[in-house]
């Protein structure tokens, strides 16, 4: 007796989801229809994947070894039929981006795939990157594009390249071209969140230098900090690119700072086994997009 892929991707669900109710729903099908498929692989394969644990399943210790090996299965599973039948995706997305990110590309993005996957039902959720990798760890997205994510146990990992960021600040302070952490201590800084990426950057570079800003602020939208960066209440590192028509327009500065900001590094991540043909075709539009415009660098020393 032979195990099947669908036995596969039940195990691999359940375990990821930690109980059969859970897995059901994420595949569309019935609980007991996951349990006989459950069953016929642990008689296939004779050994016992799962225990109770409390009112749900854990993995045995077989249950842990096969699951790598099941996730690469099942990604190639979906290579396969991808090459199938390449041009014609159908089925729906929920796909999240750093939101410094979004505003340049998603434009370009949304008629990328418009155009090559006219079939694909995509939602897009813009965040700050902690975020997405929260929703995505808990599978209420499908894909997401992060910024210097922290990176979680299950989830895959694709580079993308390097998203220039800067200093960026209002002419109306008269700073530049080059500035140092002593230079900026003392004025008004606005950033995300403690645990977004950007956050992190601004507190590398002053540590660089043994120093904090005196009056940090914080807001959760990267559009609003480019408003109040470009309105002149405050200072932030930002993403260049983002800010290409107040630069144009005269009312901000792209600062050199020095030493050098820690880039964002820019992934695309999705659930080890998820590779589906609507996750495969959005990281093709996405590559296509970024390539487009060319948004990203190279990443490599600096």
């Amino acid at each position: 007796m032979r195990f099947t892929i669908a036995q596969l991707e039940a195990f691999f669900w359940t375990v990821r989801l930690g109980s059969l109710s859970k897995a059901a729903g994420h595949l569309h099908m019935s609980q007991p229809t996951i349990s006989l498929r459950l069953r016929d692989l642990e008689q296939a394969l004779d050994v016992r994947l799962f225990q109770r644990k409390g009112r749900g399943l854990a993995p045995t210790a077989d249950g842990l070894a096969l699951l790598p090996r099941a996730a690469a299965l099942l990604e190639e599973a979906d290579r396969i039929m991808l090459q199938t039948d390449p041009a014609v995706v159908t089925g729906s997305i929920r796909v999240g981006f750093a939101e410094g990110f979004a505003m340049t590309c998603l434009p370009t993005l949304l008629e990328t795939v418009r155009a090559d996957y006219p079939l694909l039902k995509a939602e897009y959720v813009v965040s700050i990157s902690y975020e997405l990798e929260r929703e995505l760890n808990d599978r209420r997205l499908d894909l997401a594009v992060l910024v210097n994510p922290i990176g979680r146990p299950g989830m895959r990992l694709v580079p993308l390249g390097v998203q220039d960021t800067a200093w960026v600040a209002s002419v109306k302070w008269g700073l530049g071209p080059e500035v140092r952490p002593a230079d900026l201590c003392p004025l008004p800084i606005v950033s995300n969140q403690p645990r977004s990426a950007m956050f992190r950057q601004i507190k590398d570079w002053f540590a660089t230098a043994g120093l904090e800003p005196l009056r940090h602020d914080l807001c959760n939208s990267v559009a609003v900090i480019g408003h109040l960066v470009s309105s002149g209440v405050a200072l932030g590192v930002l993403p260049v690119r983002m800010m290409e028509a107040d630069v144009k327009a005269g009312l901000v500065t792209v600062l050199r700072p020095v030493p050098d900001l820690n880039h964002g590094r820019v992934y695309a991540s999705y659930p080890e086994g998820g590779l589906t043909a609507p996750v495969s075709a959005m990281l093709k539009s996405i590559q296509k997009a970024l390539d487009a415009i060319d948004y990203l660098k190279v990443d490599g020393p600096r």
